[in-house]
């Protein structure tokens, strides 16, 4: 055999490897829904961001914990369900098959759970990495507002009562101010109620009428019983070779499990994400949307209504004269960005999301993989612009328009005070969130 000839050969046995061994050739990680990791949506650039007569003095930022175990409920699921479904995959006499390939079935074969209960929702290795380097990319793009020495007095850094989001603020406060001195860093008492940071918990009116019947009778559970998700079962459970075996609660389980194990590893790829199609996946992102529209989205109009604390938090930090603090950032969960999202206008579709127009909404803005990954974040940075106050608003680091300025980056305060003067001046949340007697 020439050298020519075992060169093409050697080609074409690494095109053989190759394709056994990559991933679907579509990009699953972008229908992962709320368990998206934030690698796939952030800004990577580490660029200064620079306007011309403009200084930055005082920024407001949220943000999300970064990647996390499942919940309880999951972790239990996961270990007493999928081990079985596993031996089913693994002993089907269908298999390989145009998804799960002999790649995937060695992954099958390897895979076991390694959840443990008492490790519920704790922030994982990957959640750690994501808010050290979102740290540290916003301090290089805005370092005179996140200075590289800690002060209480410049600082405020604040989180929720959960484990996930204290570890959040030390581990973004190490990517601003190193390890050694984050162990330093003052954070404030978490209370597990906290007004700002997580109001809807104080809000018995939409915990009552939106969150408890959207849970057992909105438009997900419709959708749940569409054709679409009885396509979706059927068509896992053929390519599984299952026969029927797999209910809706099994599909589900898979498509969550493919979702944590993506946003966990970054060079690896989870074998329950090979048991779906492309549209298998848009189908049930659409399931998960429609759960978080209803309930923290433009479904009611309370659920973002009661946002106008978090968002007045940020209305008076910029409206102080003081300089100080000079830099705002709490750590908090979901429910909190997407419902200020929507309180802004932010990602609002010109119809409503429900179980019968999945195909319309197929180009929607309102997608929790695209807008509410693991450690989403939104900032806003005040400027002086000689001598007029502007905004610039960013979410997921990526510069975005507020209604009230579609055509500029930098907003003047003035103008946003008077496009939310309702929500600033009019913000009675006991009012709106009290259940009546009646």
């Amino acid at each position: 055999m020439t050298s020519n000839a075992k060169y093409l050969l050697l080609c074409l046995v690494c095109l053989i490897v190759a394709s056994e061994q990559c991933s679907q050739p579509y990009p699953f990680e972008k229908y992962l829904g709320t368990r998206s990791p934030y690698r796939l949506v952030s800004n990577n650039s580490f660029s200064n961001v620079n306007f011309e007569g403009c200084d930055p003095i005082k920024i407001w930022m949220i943000v999300r914990h970064g990647t996390r175990n499942p919940s309880i409920s999951n972790i239990e699921s996961i270990n007493a369900r999928l081990p079985k479904i596993r031996d089913l995959i693994i002993n089907s006499d269908s298999l390989p098959n145009e998804f799960i390939k002999n790649r995937d079935l060695d992954l099958f074969k390897k895979w076991k759970s390694r959840l443990e209960v008492d490790d519920e929702t704790k922030l994982t290795v990957e959640g750690e990495e994501e808010m050290l380097l979102l740290a540290e990319r916003m301090q290089n793009r805005f370092p005179t507002v996140f200075d590289n020495i800690y002060s209480n007095t410049t600082y405020k850094i604040k989180y929720t009562f959960s484990q996930r989001t204290k570890k959040s603020a030390y581990y973004f406060a190490a990517g601003l101010f190193g390890k050694k001195t984050a162990k330093d860093v003052w954070f404030p008492e978490p209370s597990k109620k906290d007004p700002i940071l997580r109001f809807y918990k104080l809000c018995d009116k939409w915990k009552k009428e939106i969150k408890e019947p959207v849970k057992d009778s909105g438009e997900q559970n419709k959708f749940k019983e569409s054709s679409y998700m009885i396509k979706v079962v059927t068509e896992v459970n053929k390519r599984t070779g299952a026969g029927n075996q797999l209910s809706v609660s099994d599909v589900l389980l898979m498509y969550i499990t493919c979702g944590f194990e993506t946003a966990w590893n970054k060079y690896s790829k989870s074998p329950w994400c090979s048991v779906f199609s492309e549209e298998n996946f848009k189908v049930l992102e659409y399931l998960e949307d429609l759960k978080y529209y209803w309930q923290d989205g433009y479904g009611y109009d309370l659920s973002y209504k009661q946002a106008c604390p978090a968002f007045g938090d940020m209305i008076s930090h910029f409206d102080l004269t003081s300089p100080y603090p000079k830099t705002t950032i709490y750590f908090s969960h979901s429910g909190t960005l997407l419902k200020l999202l929507a309180h802004l206008g932010l990602y609002k579709d010109e119809q409503p999301l429900t179980a019968e127009n999945f195909e319309n909404m197929r180009n929607r803005k309102w997608r929790t993989s695209l807008i509410d990954s693991f450690a989403t974040n939104l900032a806003f940075i005040l400027y002086n612009c000689n001598g007029t106050k502007k905004i610039l608003t960013l979410h997921q680091e990526n510069f975005v328009k507020l209604p009230c300025c579609p055509d500029s980056d930098l907003c003047e305060f003035t103008k946003i005070y008077d496009y939310y003067s309702q929500s600033i001046k009019s913000c009675d949340f006991q009012s709106m969130c009290s259940i009546s007697d009646n």
